[in-house]
C-alpha cells in the first residue's frame, strides 16, 4: 500500500512533513532513508536548548491586579528545566529510535519481502526497549513529551519509496489493563495521523484480541512506526485473567518479530509487572532501565529551584534564601512537581492575603493546608521508616533497603557534622578561656589593675575571638591608658571643691575665709581640742 499526499485531506496532511535526508556519519545509518529523514543527532548542548521551556514572563506583570497575577501563576506548570537525567533520557531515546530502523530499510529488498509476508524473509530484529520508572511527580511524562516534540511525528517519503513514516506513537495503558483496549487505541491513533480507517476494519468488538494483535503488527510495519511509547504501565496491575502477562508477551512479540522499539513508562508500582519473569525484565532493560526516585538536594535540584524562582508575580520580589530552599525541599522531599506546586500556591496565598511576600514559614503553612492529601506520603519519605514508605507503592524505591541505608548514611553524616561543629565550638570556648586567663595574668605581672586587665581583655576578645594571649597583651599595652584617678586623689579633689564653695558663700555674707570654714566645721578651735 502506498500513500500519495495529494489525495489526503488537508486536516490530516497538515500533520505531515516531506522527508529531507541528512547525511549520516555512522556507516550503520548510511543509506537507510528512515534514519536519514530524522532530525540530526543532538549534542548535549543542543539537547539542553531543545528541551528547555521557559514560560512567558515580564517583570512588569508584578504591578498588575491581583486577579491577573493569580491567573498568570498557571504558567509555572509549563516550566521545564532540563537536568542531567533528562539529557540522558534524550540520548537513550535517540539511540532506541535509530537502532529499531536498522533492519527496516524500505530500499532493502528484504524489507519488502517482510511486508508481503514471504517466508524467506528472515531478518534479525535490531529493535530494543527500555523502561522509565519513577516516583509520581518526577516529570517522566513531561520529559518524554519534550523529547518527542523534537521529532516530526509523520514524514512523507515521495517516489520511489512513496511511504508514510510514523516516527513515534504514544499510547496510555488502559485503566483496566486490557490488551484489547490498547489495540483499539492504537488503530484510532494511526487513523488520526494517516487518514486511514483501520479502527473500523480491525478495531471493532467483533474482532478477537489475537486478530487485533496480528493486524497491529502489519500496520506498524507498513507505516514504519519508529517507536511505541506506552505510558502508565502500572495500570496492568488491574488486568484480569493474566492480562498483564499477555500484554507483556505482546510487547516482546512486537520487539522480536516486528522490530518495533518499545518504551515503557510507569510509576514504581510498575515494578511488580516488569519483574514477573527474567525475559520481560531483560527486554525492558534493552537500553538500560531508568529509575527516577526523589531528587537529592544536589546541583540538579538547585538548578531547578533557582530557575523556577525567577518567576515571581508578587509585588515584593524575594531572594532565594537558604531557609526557603530548605523549606521547599523538606515539604516536597525532592519531588519536582510538588515543589513547583508549592511555589505557585505560596505566591497565590501571598497575593490573596495582601502579604505580597514569600517566606519559609508561608511555604510550610501552604504545604500543610493546601496539599493535605499528599502529606502522609511526604511524611513517610521524611521519616525514612521502611514500614511507612511501604504503604505507598508509587513512592517505593527500587531498592528500599539501599535507599534507607543511603538516607541513614546521610542522616548519620549530618549528625557527625553537627557533633563536630559542637566539638569545635566547645574547643573554641576552651581556647578563649585559656587565652583570657593567660592574658590577664601577664597584664597583672606588668602591674595592671586585675579588674581593669580583665575588662580590657574580655572587651578585645569579643571583638576579635582569634587573638592569642600574647596579641591581646600587646594590643592592650600599645593602647594609650585612660587617665586614672586614685580614690585618695578623687577624695581630695572633692574636698577642695567643697572648701572653695564654703569660702565663696562666706564672702557673700561679708565673712572672711577662716570664720566661714570654722562655722562650717572644717576648722576646729584649738582650745576646744586641746584644753585640759
Amino acid at each position: 500500500m502506498t500513500y500519495n499526499p495529494l489525495i489526503q485531506t488537508n486536516e490530516v496532511s497538515a500533520k505531515w512533513i516531506t522527508a529531507e535526508y541528512h547525511p549520516q556519519e555512522l556507516p550503520d545509518y548510511q543509506g537507510n532513508v528512515l534514519i536519514e529523514a530524522l532530525p540530526p543527532i543532538l549534542s548535549q548542548d543542543e539537547a539542553y536548548d531543545k528541551l528547555m521551556f521557559m514560560p512567558l514572563y515580564d517583570e512588569k506583570e508584578r504591578s498588575l491586579s491581583p486577579e491577573l497575577r493569580f491567573n498568570a501563576l498557571y504558567r509555572l506548570q509549563q516550566f521545564f528545566q532540563p537536568i542531567s537525567q533528562h539529557l540522558d533520557l534524550e540520548r537513550r531515546f535517540s539511540r532506541l529510535l535509530r537502532s529499531g530502523y536498522l533492519s527496516r530499510n524500505p530500499v532493502d529488498p528484504t524489507h519488502v519481502m517482510q511486508l508481503t509476508n514471504m517466508p524467506t524473509a528472515k531478518v534479525r530484529s535490531t529493535a530494543s526497549s527500555f523502561t522509565l520508572m519513577g516516583f509520581s511527580g518526577m516529570g517522566k511524562t513531561t520529559a518524554i513529551e519534550r523529547i518527542l516534540d523534537h521529532y516530526p511525528q509523520c514524514i512523507v517519503h515521495k517516489a520511489p519509496i512513496n511511504k508514510l513514516q510514523i516516527v513515534w506513537l504514544k499510547l496510555n495503558c488502559p485503566h483496566d489493563g486490557s490488551l484489547k483496549s490498547l489495540c483499539m487505541d492504537f488503530f484510532a491513533k494511526v487513523d488520526d495521523l494517516a487518514g486511514t480507517n483501520y479502527y473500523d476494519k480491525f478495531g471493532g468488538s467483533r474482532n478477537s484480541i489475537s486478530s487485533m494483535v496480528t493486524q497491529m503488527g502489519r500496520v506498524a510495519r507498513l507505516h514504519c512506526i519508529g517507536a511505541l511509547i506506552i505510558d502508565e504501565i502500572q495500570h496492568l496491575l488491574t488486568a484480569k485473567d493474566k492480562g498483564s502477562e499477555k500484554m507483556m508477551n505482546f510487547f516482546v512479540t512486537l520487539i522480536n518479530e516486528i522490530g518495533i522499539p518499545i518504551m515503557l513508562i510507569g510509576t514504581m508500582r510498575a515494578k511488580a509487572v516488569l519483574q514477573q519473569d527474567f525475559r520481560q525484565a531483560r527486554r525492558g532493560s534493552g537500553q538500560g532501565d531508568m529509575v527516577w526516585e526523589q531528587m537529592p538536594p544536589d546541583d540538579d535540584w538547585d538548578m531547578i529551584i533557582e530557575e523556577m524562582w525567577r518567576y515571581q508575580w508578587i509585588r515584593n520580589k524575594v531572594p532565594l534564601t537558604d531557609d526557603i530552599r530548605g523549606s521547599l525541599y523538606d515539604e516536597s522531599q525532592g519531588i519536582v512537581d510538588v515543589a513547583v506546586k508549592l511555589y505557585s500556591l505560596a505566591q497565590g496565598r501571598a497575593i490573596e492575603t495582601g502579604r505580597e511576600t514569600i517566606t519559609a514559614q508561608l511555604i510550610t503553612q501552604v504545604a500543610k493546608e493546601d496539599l493535605k492529601i499528599i502529606q502522609p506520603m511526604i511524611q513517610a519519605l521524611r521519616s525514612g521508616i521502611a514500614s511507612e514508605i511501604e504503604k505507598y507503592a508509587d513512592i517505593m524505591p527500587m531498592d528500599l533497603a539501599g535507599f534507607l541505608d543511603k538516607r541513614k548514611s546521610n542522616i548519620d553524616l549530618r549528625a557527625v557534622i553537627q557533633k563536630k561543629k559542637e566539638q569545635q565550638e566547645e574547643s573554641r570556648k576552651q581556647f578563649q578561656v585559656s587565652v583570657v586567663e593567660k592574658a590577664i595574668l601577664a597584664l597583672v605581672s606588668l602591674e595592671f589593675d586585675p579588674s581593669e586587665a580583665e575588662k580590657q581583655v574580655l572587651q578585645l576578645i569579643r571583638a576579635e575571638p582569634s587573638l592569642t594571649h600574647l596579641e591581646l597583651v600587646q594590643r592592650i599595652i600599645a593602647t594609650p591608658p585612660e587617665k586614672k584617678v586614685s580614690k585618695t586623689t578623687k577624695t581630695l579633689e572633692t574636698s577642695k571643691n567643697v572648701l572653695l564653695h564654703v569660702i565663696q558663700m562666706g564672702k557673700e555674707k561679708h565673712k572672711d575665709a577662716y570664720d566661714s570654714l570654722h562655722e562650717a566645721g572644717w576648722i576646729k578651735s584649738p582650745f576646744d581640742e586641746f584644753a585640759i
